[in-house]
């Protein structure tokens, strides 16, 4: 008895400790934490895989590679620093009116930089000399045997023909700015591609839904009408074919739903790995299949086509890199005709300290002319650049025509499948009156089983057949939009609403 008494007052001790934990949980995790993962809709579906996927990162550095790359040709107008340290011994061969030997140290330093706008370049060099000479006979002349020589020049040559206003200068950078500009727009270009892509799976996944609930509600009731049917069987009103008849059904689409489940849960994890995310595995959609958007006017969309089409604006984009590039062969062409000035302060003294008193002006002014005969080169470039610009021409037409022709079939395949699906609309509507009436006939006794189970049939391969037709027109809409480069806009506006709703 006193055992009793124990084992009761502790299954009660560990009643209460159980509820209190339930509490507890009820109380840390609310219940929709506690429940499945909230449907995800489209935007929010896109948010994760824009979080996620390293594609959108890899798109964006291909555009930094090349603004990086332009920045490299900034060097062309840095400072240069450039030095120099010689020694040298040196014999005379026939002394007259030099040293027999003469040992020299010299120390040159000198900057020069390149300018942007004016295509000039300045240079200043410092030198600083020691110089030692011995003589066998004493010399005819007066000539120290030992002294210093320093001198500080500048420099300014400028391009009076060939590059002037730095043309030349800075033409690998103006062009490398447009390899900036296509990089962006190709980057993305590919990722509407991937969005493309991806979003259509979405899609995918919430048309196996549907149909997974289409075929579970039409397992449900033919799972009823075997139960109906073996009860009427027992109580002798039904012969047994009418079993057999309604098992088979149940059967049928019991093996429909075992296929849906298949190549749902195959989907779900390709899914959860592309968006990096498990949620996806216990997840549903969250997305009407049925809510259609209309194209606009074929003429309007062409007209926004032509206009905006990100495609056409590389080729555009590209046409004007090679009008810019024939500027720079046509000034390569020129002359090259600079004007040179130079001034130089120096001294030559023994005293090593009096030689940095520079005393001595030297000045000096000229011109100087480079000239090509035949210029064969500048003219080949020239005539090679105006090709590739027609070539370019040719190519966007053609690109232009692909584009259009892909828009009108898109167009075409939207209307006419916006009609089929007002017939599914009113094909499900027939189906649903008729199995209404093929049940009443049968529950009156004056039908048969199997008329009820094909009407019923029909009625779900009529949903099933809407569904799928909902999904073609989704996925046409969302090619739709790709080709008017509508959908990359979109879904970063959607994004920016998401990310405001999460704060």
């Amino acid at each position: 008895m006193s055992n009793m008494i124990l084992f009761n007052g502790f299954a009660r001790y560990v009643t209460t400790v159980f509820s209190c934990c339930i509490f507890f949980l009820f109380l840390i995790f609310p219940a929709s934490k506690l429940s499945h993962a909230e449907p995800l809709t489209r935007e929010a579906f896109v948010t994760l895989l824009q979080n996620t996927h390293p594609i959108f990162e890899k798109e964006r550095l291909t555009s930094a590679i090349e603004q990086a790359e332009q920045q490299s040709n900034l060097g062309e107008v840095d400072w240069n620093l450039s030095s120099s340290l010689t020694w040298s011994r040196e014999e005379s061969t026939i002394a007259v009116f030099s040293p027999d030997l003469t040992n020299a140290l010299s120390l040159e330093t000198g900057v020069n930089k390149q300018f942007w706008d004016t295509g000039g370049r300045l240079s200043a060099t410092y030198s600083l000399n020691r110089t030692s000479s011995s003589f066998e006979a004493a010399p005819l002349f007066s000539y120290p045997e030992r002294f210093y020589e320093n001198s500080i020049e500048l420099q300014y040559s400028q391009p009076l023909l060939r590059n002037w206003g730095g043309k030349l200068t800075r033409l690998e950078y103006d062009l490398k700015a447009y390899d900036v500009d296509v990089a962006v727009i190709q980057a993305e270009e590919n990722i509407e591609d991937f969005l493309t892509e991806s979003i259509s799976k979405y899609l995918d996944w919430v048309y196996l839904e549907e149909q997974k609930r289409i075929i579970e509600r039409r397992l449900h009731l033919s799972r009823k009408e075997y139960e109906r049917a073996k009860s009427k069987f027992n109580a002798f009103l039904v012969d047994s074919v009418d079993v057999i008849r309604a098992q088979d059904a149940l059967n049928t689409w019991k093996q429909n739903l075992g296929l849906v489940d298949s190549q749902l849960s195959a989907l779900k994890a390709e899914l959860s790995v592309l968006v990096q995310a498990s949620t996806i595995l216990t997840g549903t959609p969250d997305f009407n299949l049925y809510d259609l958007r209309l194209p606009r006017s074929l003429v309007s969309a062409r007209a926004k086509l032509q206009d905006s089409s990100r495609v056409l604006r590389i080729f555009e984009l590209r046409e004007e890199q090679l009008d810019v590039g024939a500027t720079g062969v046509k000034e390569t062409g020129k002359p090259d005709l600079s004007l040179i000035a130079a001034v130089t302060a120096k001294n030559a003294e023994e005293n090593g300290w009096d030689s940095f008193n520079l005393e001595k002006k030297d000045a000096a002014i000229g011109l100087q002319l480079s000239l090509p005969i035949e210029n064969r080169t500048a003219k080949a470039n020239y005539q090679r650049n105006r090709l590739q610009v027609l070539q370019l021409e040719k190519d966007r037409e053609d690109v232009f025509l692909s584009l259009d022709a892909s828009l009108s079939s898109l167009h075409a395949q939207m209307m006419r499948l916006n009609g089929v699906l007002k017939l599914n609309r009113e094909q499900i509507e027939s189906a649903r009156l008729r199995t209404i009436e093929e049940i009443k006939i049968y529950e009156q006794g004056r039908g048969d089983l199997t008329f009820v189970i094909m009407s019923r049939d029909n009625e779900e391969s009529a949903k099933l057949t809407y569904a799928e037709n909902a999904l073609n027109y989704q996925k046409l809409w969302l090619q739709y939009q790709a080709l008017m480069d509508e959908l990359y806009e979109e879904e970063q506006g959607a994004r920016s609403s998401v990310l405001r709703a999460q704060e």
